[in-house]
């Protein structure tokens, strides 16, 4: 078994010789090498009218997505 040739890695090879996360990080950044930490976005209030709940989705709280989502679908498409 062929393992991936970026230094002190031990992993299998998934493509062009490197493992698959360093193949990843080659295919995300050019550099097999590059660690970059994802951080969440800020949270925003609800774009509900006097809904002050953190946002999780499209900008609502889940209360309000919800709503927002099943009214969405009982509108017919024009």
């Amino acid at each position: 078994m062929e393992l991936c040739t970026v230094d002190a890695c031990r992993k299998p090879v998934k493509a062009k010789r490197m493992c698959a996360m360093h193949h990843q990080r080659w295919r995300r950044h050019g550099d097999p090498g590059v660690t970059k930490v994802r951080r969440a976005a800020e949270p925003t209030p609800c774009k509900w009218v006097n809904c002050a709940k953190p946002s999780l989705s499209k900008g609502y709280c889940s209360k309000h997505y919800y709503i927002h989502r099943t009214r969405a679908k009982a509108r017919p498409e024009a």
